[in-house]
């Protein structure tokens, strides 16, 4: 006769047996907390009509290899608020005609991607417009789109020949004029985004403009603080050019130069009715501005952009920018006003 101990004993076994092959099976453990993210895999649709939505899905790869949606945990943004707008964690519509940034943290990592808003079964194509020598760009050509819906698309190349144009159906031709130029139709055969570049031909010579110059800057719109007695100032100039390009290096009175020997220095191009000036990032990586050295350690600095018509023997136009004035002494500037409307005007001597 089993005693009683021996069946309780019996009991406490098939309880323990129960509970291990009852279990329901365990699923796959989350990652810990403090397993590294090696990277991100951001998915979802990046071309979109107005008003459509899309929807991102965010992975987060671990480590060990794990793989989490960390879509709903990540910090979401937008580049361009005017085309696309947000509508929760990942979520999106398409608001205008335009492109911009979707960009995603999470951890310590980050990854962005791109939305273009355009209609349905159309392009976006951008690119640059260039002289036939296949530098100098077409500043303010104007692209007029042709295509059998008379979708009506054109727009104007920038300073630098860059356009884009949003909603290009797969085959059209786009007219190209610009004063001074040939005009010029180049076909657009399209299945995708694409990157046009359209190349013009000269009819008339370019300027010659190279010489010495007196340079007068007339400043208005200035804030009280700035000197009445520097809102005209009067320089000596020397222009070289090479082909289409030009080099303005103020000589008098006196100017800042730092290591590239850029302080008196405006870059620039020569139109057919016209210069282009930048006292700015321009075309180049590193801004030349023009920082005149003044008394008590007081100092202009000017920067901006302008195109100059010629007269007789004058190049005049507006100044699109700013002069500053500043005062630095020792490790310390201290800013004292400026004047943000702007002519300027190039005599030959």
């Amino acid at each position: 006769m089993r005693t009683l101990s021996s069946i309780r004993g019996v009991a406490i076994v098939l309880t323990c047996l129960l509970a291990v092959t009852c279990s329901p099976p365990a699923g796959p453990s989350p990652p810990p907390s403090d397993l590294a993210v090696t990277s991100l895999e951001l998915t979802g649709q990046t071309t979109l009509a107005p008003g459509a939505t899309a929807e991102f899905t965010l992975i987060a790869v671990f480590a060990d290899g794990t793989r989490t949606d960390v879509t709903s945990k990540a910090i979401w943004s937008i580049g361009n608020l005017n085309f696309v707008a947000s509508q929760g964690q990942g979520r999106f519509r398409a608001v205008a005609l335009g492109e911009a940034s979707v960009s995603v943290r999470y951890a310590t990592r980050s990854v962005t991607r791109e939305i273009v808003v355009v209609p349905d079964g159309t392009f976006r194509v951008t690119g640059r417009v260039i002289a036939d020598d296949g530098v100098t760009p077409v500043a303010n050509a104007h692209i007029q789109v042709r295509d059998l819906g008379e979708s009506g698309l054109a727009t104007d190349a920038d300073r630098n020949g860059n356009y884009r144009l949003y909603g290009v159906r797969p085959e059209s031709d786009f007219v190209v004029t610009r004063q001074g130029f040939a005009e010029t139709v180049q076909p657009v055969r399209i299945d995708k985004h694409a990157a046009i570049n359209i190349s013009m031909v000269l009819t008339a010579p370019r300027l010659n403009v190279a010489g010495d110059y007196t340079v007068s800057f007339d400043w208005s719109s200035c804030t009280p603080a700035y000197r009445a007695d520097l809102r005209q100032r009067v320089y000596s100039a020397v222009v070289t050019q090479t082909g289409a390009q030009i080099e303005v290096r103020f000589t008098e009175p006196a100017f800042a130069r730092d290591y590239l020997d850029r302080g008196n220095l405006m870059d620039g191009r020569v139109d057919t009715d016209g210069i282009y000036l930048f006292a700015d990032r321009g075309d180049f990586s590193y801004p030349p501005y023009v920082t005149e050295l003044l008394p008590d350690s007081f100092r202009l600095v000017t920067s901006g952009t302008a195109f100059l018509t010629q007269s007789g023997n004058r190049l005049s136009g507006p100044f699109q920018g700013l002069v500053a004035l500043s005062r630095k002494v020792q490790n310390s500037e201290t800013f004292h006003g400026e004047c943000s409307t702007g002519n300027i005007s190039f005599e030959r001597r």
